[in-house]
């Protein structure tokens, strides 16, 4: 590109005003939604899609959120937000989520809502479509929640409580040192007082009335989207919301959305805060800037300044991760990313985040502005942007292959960003086009000629909020420490970043190919099984749910539960220390620069009583993937500089876990249920500051160096012409030595057991798990079982606990089955919830009555509200790989078939067998395992 050239291009893509921004193409709007607005401004957006078949997903969209709220207002929106599940003009007190239940849709799972600063969004997913009725009737939950949520005196009352329980269980002490600073990060602005929790003396004394106001007020059809997306008839949708919406009168007077815009601040703002909960030393760096104004969201620029964001993110990014693993650096992570400033969207920042070793603060705040210096003085070499536009486009490809196959929240998301923000929803087709002719003619001179823009070095707009763990006899940079060390890092003199690129291919020299011995089907299942000539198994199932997806999993039958008690500490760090390594010829850092623009990934795997990897790729990747395979088990490679940071990382976040409530209740369960054996509970700092890696490296090499033990899984749309030979060169050579190492029994307590403990908090709430447990054969229908019986409990509680008591913002209870050593199952059911201290004792005796309730004879309505969503959400799942990996991992570890069967024995499942499911197998065993942990007040 020629000089000239260039600096027009700069020009444009850097400071596009308006004028320009109007003669640019438009990013073209995907033809395959419907969009249309009623005369009382409602907008709507409606989508056919069938993957996968026959469910929908219904979401309302306001404009609207905590930054419109007044100052008796402060947390009202949050609130709404809760009270429109609990009664509407058409779904009285809780039969809203009660009949949705009843078509299948799980609470919390499909149903939920969230309230953010500037949107409250409403939502049920996954709903079975068949029943035109049950489309009709989630038409109407949306018009409710438009304009008919009920906000009754005593809805009201009730909910407060459980505002005041969800404020317990999010402010800890990060929370509460972002909360403590917003104003003064925002320089006393609205912006600094609409944390969408709110304030609880609002919560507790507002009049109904003042609620009200604000939902006359903002709740709108012009502030309002209603989104379907799914296996529909879009013209009977339109139609629908043509017949509900269109009659909503808006005010002639109403009020309008007006943004909330954010000053700059012509000085530096420096704010340093300090919490006992805090576990590290975290820093935020915001380099302010204007927003795109979003009516120039809709031209070419905007898509080239997203992906320059992309480009400068991951390349920085490397740099950072690769100045991480020096010995000498102070900190042990750090990341940039441009975007919005704090919660704001009408003002932008360039934001780097780094999290200090301890004791390091100063050094690692001063380390990760320097990088940040460095890419603004010298910009990035040419073969770190070669690799940064390789990545994007393998992630191109990646979704434009599974164009087809995209789920209905992939669309959701993206209109819901639509209405708020005016992002753009070009068609994959369209913007995949445009990113493929953009990318080339976006030389790196340009990126560095942004990266100039957005790392500034001016005191304007420039600021820093420091939350740091708060311990006696710790020192806390002041202000003033801070603004010495930008004022010296901007007058270094550095040098330009080298760019160490190891230009090999993974594997230099391919290993001897082995042979496929046996192939036998499973029509059944539908799966070929393949006998390889070093003993090793492999199981193949191809499937057409994603065209971009390969899901791979290898498992053997020896896990951490073998560990000698010598070794035991390592097991806390194992898979973590595997992937953390190197391969082959390639350290780390060499290793992640390799694999820029491929779409390849494998994990270590390892549990009590297996070991194995994990992994997925794209059909285009799979040869990479499987040359991971074989690396991963022939040729780890030490990487102490890697290690080093990985360990570092550890302990620093674990030295006070003690200070962390959630963690020390976590803990404690662990520690109760496991009789205080090492390889269950959370590691100290201390513990994992004595992990030996050599040690780490030579178990692993034990472990994974027998490929005979091990079965191999490939579920996706794999080519078996291609795959096949990639088997036999890969897996097929693997060594297969054996593996001598036994599984052995892990402690688990027996009988009545209950450990009762206080844990001083600076925002008192108590947590309980209450655990049943019981050792019984593994079978299929044990395991639908003690789901269907977990989901019955959970519904008692959300209503006892939650509802009626209003004791806690969720109380729920989950069912798991593990296998031990030899292949029983143990079977627990767990009920849990984080309680107001004052209202626990009432509400730690419902986990019992439920269980009593439930084995008495399981509520009709219930049961069979739990056996829709179970059924619903079969078919959901048959569609995806991972449902598949895990049917065939199951058949071939377990010989349970957990598919073929599954809709069969759930739907014959009745009280009676719940009872006595309950009675004679869980409860009979008398295994209970109670852990309270009660707030006292710091």
């Amino acid at each position: 590109m020629k000089p000239k050239n260039l600096l027009a291009a700069a020009m444009l893509l850097l400071g596009a005003t308006p004028t320009t921004a109007q003669q640019m193409p438009p990013i073209p709007v995907d033809s395959k939604v419907k969009i249309g607005h009623l005369d009382n401004g409602l907008t709507y957006y409606i989508r056919k899609n069938n993957f996968p078949e026959h469910v929908a997903s219904f979401y309302i969209a306001q404009k609207v959120g905590s930054i419109n709220e007044n100052e008796d207002q402060r947390g009202l929106a949050h609130l709404l937000e809760h009270l429109a599940f609990n009664g509407t003009e058409h779904f009285k007190d809780n039969t809203l989520q009660e009949y949705l239940q009843s078509v299948g849709v799980e609470y919390g799972r499909n149903l939920n809502a969230y309230t953010s600063i500037d949107k409250t969004v409403y939502f049920f997913t996954d709903v079975p479509t068949t029943r035109p009725t049950a489309v009709d009737s989630c038409m109407l939950i949306l018009k409710d929640w438009s304009n008919g949520i009920s906000l009754t005196q005593k809805a009201i009352d009730d909910e407060r409580d459980v505002v005041h329980n969800e404020y317990r269980m999010r402010m800890v002490g990060q929370q509460r040192m972002f909360e403590r600073s917003l104003p003064r990060l925002y320089q006393n602005e609205k912006y600094g007082f609409r944390m969408p929790i709110g304030l609880m003396s609002v919560i507790d004394g507002c009049n109904p009335e003042t609620l009200r106001d604000y939902y006359r007020k903002w709740y709108r059809p012009d502030n309002q989207a209603i989104i379907v997306v799914g296996d529909v008839d879009v013209d009977h949708i339109e139609a629908q919301i043509k017949t509900l919406f269109a009659d909503i009168k808006v005010p002639a007077d109403a009020a309008k959305v007006i943004p909330e815009q954010v000053s700059p601040n012509d000085t530096a703002i420096y704010v340093v805060d300090k919490d006992k909960e805090q576990q590290f030393d975290l820093f935020l760096i915001n380099m302010k800037h204007k927003a795109i104004p979003d009516e120039m969201k809709v031209n070419m620029d905007y898509l080239r300044m997203k992906y320059m964001d992309n480009a400068l993110t991951l390349m920085l990014n490397t740099r950072f991760s690769e100045k991480a693993q020096e010995p000498d650096c102070p900190y042990l992570q750090a990341v940039g990313d441009n975007g919005d400033y704090l919660m704001s969207r009408t003002c932008g920042a360039f934001t780097l985040t780094g999290l200090a070793k301890e004791g390091q603060v100063k050094e690692a705040y001063a380390a990760v502005l320097r990088e940040a210096k460095r890419a603004h003085d010298f910009g990035f070499t040419a073969t770190e942007y070669q690799r940064a536009r390789d990545e994007i486009k393998s992630q191109i490809e990646k979704s434009l292959a599974n164009k087809d196959k995209m789920k209905n929240e992939q669309f959701t998301t993206q209109y819901v960003d639509h209405f708020i923000a005016n992002e753009p929803i070009p068609s994959i087709e369209d913007e995949s086009a445009i990113l493929q002719q953009l990318i080339p003619n976006i030389p790196v001179e340009v990126i560095n000629m942004y990266a100039k823009k957005l790392i500034c070095n001016s005191d304007t707009n420039f600021v820093t909020l420091m939350m740091m763990q708060e311990k006696d006899g710790k020192a806390y940079p002041t202000e003033q420490q801070l603004a010495d060390i930008v004022k010296g890092v901007r007058a270094e003199k550095l040098e330009a970043y080298v760019d160490h690129v190891k230009n090999e291919p993974l594997i230099a020299q391919l290993p001897k190919a082995g042979k496929i011995r046996k192939t036998v089907e499973n029509k059944v299942l539908g799966y070929k099984e393949l006998t390889l000539s070093n003993g090793a198994k492999v199981i193949m199932k191809k499937t057409d749910f994603k065209d971009n997806e390969i899901l791979f999993s290898a498992k053997a039958k020896v896990g951490y539960s073998a560990f000698e008690k010598a070794d035991q500490s390592s097991v806390m760090l194992m898979t973590q220390a595997l992937d953390a390594s190197g391969l082959g010829n390639f350290t780390n850092a060499e290793l992640e620069k390799a694999m820029a623009g491929k779409q390849a990934s494998v994990k270590f795997t390892m549990d009590p009583f297996y070991h194995g990897l994990s992994g997925k790729s794209t059909p285009k990747d799979i040869e990479t993937l499987m040359q991971l395979i074989y690396l991963d088990m022939t040729a780890v490679k030490k990487d102490e500089k890697s290690f080093a940071n990985l360990q570092n990382t550890y302990a620093t976040i674990l030295a006070n876990q003690s200070n962390n409530p959630n963690l020390v209740f976590q803990d404690s369960v662990q520690s109760t249920v496991y009789l205080g054996s090492k390889l269950a509970r959370i590691p100290s700092a201390d513990d994992i500051k004595a992990i030996n890696y050599d040690r780490l490296l030579a178990i692993g090499k034990q472990y994974y160096g027998n490929a005979k033990d091990f079965t191999f899984y490939f579920v996706g749309n794999y080519d078996e012409a291609t795959l096949l030979p990639l088997i036999e060169q890969y897996i097929a050579s693997l060594p297969a030595k054996g593996c001598t190492l036994q599984n052995k029994d892990i402690p688990y307590a027996k009988g009545k057991v209950s450990n009762v403990f206080t844990k001083a908090m600076s925002n008192p709430q108590n947590q309980v798990q209450e655990i049943w447990y019981a050792m019984t054969p593994y079978t299929l229908k044990t395991d639908v079982l003690a789901d269907v019986a977990a989901r019955l409990l959970e519904m008692k509680y959300l209503r006892s606990i939650r509802e009626e008591l209003s004791a806690a913002y969720h109380a729920g209870a989950t069912a798991s089955v593990f296998t031990d050593k030899d292949g029983l199952a143990a079977v627990n059911i767990v009920g849990s919830a984080q309680l107001n201290p004052e209202k626990s004792d009432a509400a730690i005796p419902c986990f019992f009555q439920g269980m009593k309730e439930v084995v008495a004879g399981a509520d009709a309505a219930d049961l069979q509200k739990v056996k829709e969503i179970l059924l619903k959400q079969a078919d959901v799942d048959s569609r995806e790989n991972s449902h598949w990996l895990s049917v065939l991992i199951n058949y071939a570890t377990r010989g349970v078939d957990t598919h073929t069967d599954y809709k069969k024995t759930v739907n014959e499942i009745d009280s009676k067998q719940i009872s006595d499911f309950l009675q004679n197998t869980i409860l009979k065993s008398g295994n209970h395992v109670e852990v309270i942990m009660k707030a006292v007040k710091e």
